[in-house]
């Protein structure tokens, strides 16, 4: 079965923490079991969000691995997002008003004896304001 990701965009501020969740709901509606899945998600910038560009493109990764991301009770479906305040400055190094940047967060199966396996959760927009107070 094809999955397509659901488009979401995101605000930050430089310099704040970063706290979001995610969740996965199965065709009913309810919680999707993430048990034995981890997560990664890739913050990109514009040109680099379908490969436009062979410049370095990548800002942030985000994973399980990692402790950006975690799944906290894998029954509940979510993925919960946490970036420190001093992580969320390299979105916006310059403190610019705005930098628009492109996401996405996978799940998958890491490889074992099967094949990985990976389900494209979310995608979209991210816009990160510059901060006032530093």
């Amino acid at each position: 079965m094809a999955r397509t990701p659901a488009s979401f965009n995101l605000q930050v501020v430089r310099g704040a923490t970063w706290e979001d969740d995610f969740e996965y709901q199965d065709e009913d509606g309810q919680p999707f079991d993430l048990a034995g899945y981890e997560a990664r998600m890739q913050v990109r910038t514009l040109d680099g969000r379908f490969g436009l560009t062979d410049a370095e493109t990548l800002v942030m990764e985000l994973t399980t691995g990692n402790g950006r991301l975690s799944i906290p009770d894998p029954g509940d479906g979510r993925v919960v997002l946490l970036v420190s305040a001093v992580d969320t400055e390299m979105l916006n190094p310059s403190n610019e008003r705005k930098v628009k940047l492109a996401y996405s967060v996978e799940l998958y199966r890491p490889v074992g004896a099967d094949q990985e396996y990976v389900i494209p959760l979310v995608e979209g927009s991210l816009s990160v304001r510059g901060e006032v107070t530093r």
